[in-house]
Parts: structure tokens; sequence; C-alpha cells
């Protein structure tokens, strides 16, 4: 569900209605589909540009990514030297860290799938490593 200022919802009869301004809590997220993101702006920016997006559209329900720089350089069609480079600015910048050869977690702060709770668990895990 998108979170948007002066939202409308579609009632029984399909017509819209207003409803209460939805932006009052803090940590307001929105869902959408990194793949099909990907597909629209890919001729706008670099294919560097777009690794990140690609990489939260890989990862599972745990935040984690489950393939090692080569399988992620024939996936993406990217250069695994550059793939290397820029994955420690990513770490430097924390959008992820490496779990173990093969595996890295991405920052629940920055994205995730699940619930809140399970965020929070995300969270902890993703500190300690």
């Amino acid at each position: 569900m998108l979170e948007i200022n002066s939202s409308s919802k579609i009632d029984a009869d399909q017509r819209y209605t207003e409803s209460k301004d939805l932006i009052q809590k803090k940590d307001k997220y929105s869902n959408f589909c990194f793949k099909n993101f990907i597909k629209v702006v890919e001729n706008s920016y670099t294919k560097k540009d777009l690794i990140p997006l690609m990489l939260v559209e890989c990862m599972d329900k745990e935040n984690r990514i489950r393939m090692t720089l080569e399988e992620m350089s024939i996936k993406f069609d990217y250069p695994k030297t550059s793939l290397s480079t820029l994955f420690t600015k990513l770490k430097k910048r924390d959008f992820l860290k490496r779990v173990r050869n093969g595996e890295y977690m991405i920052n629940p702060a920055i994205s995730y799938k699940g619930s809140k709770p399970e965020r929070n668990y995300l969270m902890e895990i993703y500190n300690s490593l």
C-alpha cells in the first residue's frame, strides 16, 4: 500500500471517498514493485545506479541475498570487479553487510519484507553483524 497525504479509498460503490491524512505516525513506509520500477527507469540511469534496487529486489524475507559476487555479476550483467568496488561503498554507507561468503544482508532500515515486528527482529540481527 502506498501511503500519501490526502489519500483516497474506493468504497463499496467503487466511488472514491476522502480518507483521513495517513501521514501522522513515525516510520512510514511505501511498498512498490522493484522489478517494474527498474524496467521503467533502466534507460534513465546507469547500471551502477540500479544495482542497489536490483539487490533489494533479490533479497529474501530475511533481507538476505544468497549469491556470490560472481553469480550477481552474471545476473546483473555487470563486471565482478566493479561490483566488488560498489559493494565496498555500499557497506561503508551501511546499505548492506556481508554475513559470509555468498551471503549479504540489506539494512532493514532501508528496505524489508514483512511486518514491523519482523523488521525490528531483522534490525537486531543486522546490528549484531
